[in-house]
């Protein structure tokens, strides 16, 4: 799975840093969109599935799948993110119908690979989450590759952004899913998925909708292009820590099943420590090297302010280490008070856009790192309280 999920974190970086270089940061515009669009969707609605159903799958007696539950989300899913892209095609999208298309089939894709890889995980076949997870960022530099040797441009890009998700039926995934009966819904599971739901879109909504955000507060493509490359590349440890978070909750999940408690409790207070110190490090080290960093690997044009490349490397710390740490909210099945705790984070963020002076981008990133840090404060808070109701 390491292996795996480092592969597939550099290829998604190539990917951007060979199209970005190519199509120039208006002509990328586009592509920026859909991206945000899909991480968006994938870890606020398909993440939650996923989990959900390695979760349901860790316990000893696991209820049966709620398809239903999962096929209507996937599908409203789609329905609201080409609606989203229809609405905005002429500002964000160059007025491309084609990219309607391509959203539906990019959405649809991904709410199926969610699913197979929250089967593979939750049956313990670690090895092939690992290669399907591989396999969907490499497929996808490849026909990138292919293409803009070819001469294609951001249209013709936007579909290599589908191709990869597909890759991770190849290894089956369903092949172990027991049948019991009529799947229905499941004990719970609407309730654990909507407030799952509502807790990851506001997590997202503070993490990745900047560039959305950025763009409506009347910045230039250019500018929205910048952003997004810093935010991409300093999300580097983020990316890699989505796809093992599948290895962390099932042990979660059995130490509160164990009742366990005291060990929860230790290991909240471990994680706030590690994310005090990770952000205030990520500021440093953001805002000494961070311009730099991003000049050298994306070009000139993509330059951020050192004050937006401190506020990316803090933020995203401290969000790798609030990943972390819901998972035992998760494995609690507290995702009603993990929904709280991003809600209040997310007002934060939004206050802060509201009234931070500067640029457009330098007011989102003020904004993302404040809201991660009020989330990731309570969290650790509510696992500290909802641990000492666990037997010693």
């Amino acid at each position: 799975m390491i292996v795996g999920t480092l592969v597939a974190a550099l290829a998604a970086y190539l990917f951007q840093l060979v199209a970005g270089r190519v199509l120039g940061p208006t002509a990328f515009a586009p592509i920026t969109v859909l991206w945000t669009i899909q991480f968006l969707v994938l870890t606020t609605v398909f993440v939650p599935m996923e989990q959900l159903t390695i979760r349901r799958l860790s316990v000893t007696d696991p209820d049966a799948a709620p398809w239903r539950l999962f096929i209507g989300a996937v599908t409203a899913a789609v329905v609201v993110s080409t609606g989203f892209a229809a609405l905005t095609l002429d500002r964000l999208l160059d007025g491309e119908p084609v990219y309607l298309a391509i959203t539906a089939a990019l959405l649809a894709g991904y709410g199926g690979f969610a699913l197979a890889r929250g089967l593979l995980a939750g049956h313990r076949r670690f090895k092939e989450y690992g290669l399907s997870t591989l396999a969907e960022s490499v497929v996808r530099l490849a026909a990138a590759l292919v293409l803009l040797a070819l001469g294609v441009g951001a249209v013709g890009l936007g579909w290599t952004l589908v191709v990869g998700a597909l890759v991770v039926w190849i290894w089956r995934p369903l092949r172990y899913e027991p049948v019991r009966g009529v799947p229905t819904n499941g004990r719970g599971s609407g309730a654990d998925l909507g407030t799952y739901v509502a807790a990851n879109a506001a997590s997202q909504t503070i993490l990745a909708a900047g560039p959305l955000v950025v763009g409506a507060l009347r910045a230039s493509s250019a500018e929205v292009s910048v952003f997004f490359e810093t935010f991409l590349l300093f999300r580097a440890p983020l990316s890699v820590a989505y796809s093992l978070i599948a290895r962390i909750l099932p042990p979660f999940t059995r130490l509160v099943e164990a009742g366990e408690g005291h060990t929860l409790r230790r290991w909240a207070v471990r994680l706030g420590v590690l994310g005090a110190v990770g952000g205030a490090l990520g500021y440093l080290v953001g805002r000494a090297i961070g311009p730099d960093l991003v000049a050298l690997l994306l070009g000139s044009e993509f330059r951020p302010t050192p004050t937006l490349a401190a506020y990316a490397a803090s933020g995203v710390a401290i969000a790798t280490a609030a990943l972390f740490s819901q998972q035992i909210l998760i494995a609690m099945r507290a995702t009603g008070r993990l929904a709280v705790a991003w809600l209040v984070g997310l007002t934060g963020a939004a206050t802060t856009v509201a009234l931070a002076g500067g640029s457009p981008s330098a007011r989102v990133g003020a904004g993302f790192l404040v809201g991660e840090g009020i989330a990731f404060t309570l969290i650790v808070a509510m696992i500290v309280v909802l641990s000492r109701s666990q037997r010693a």
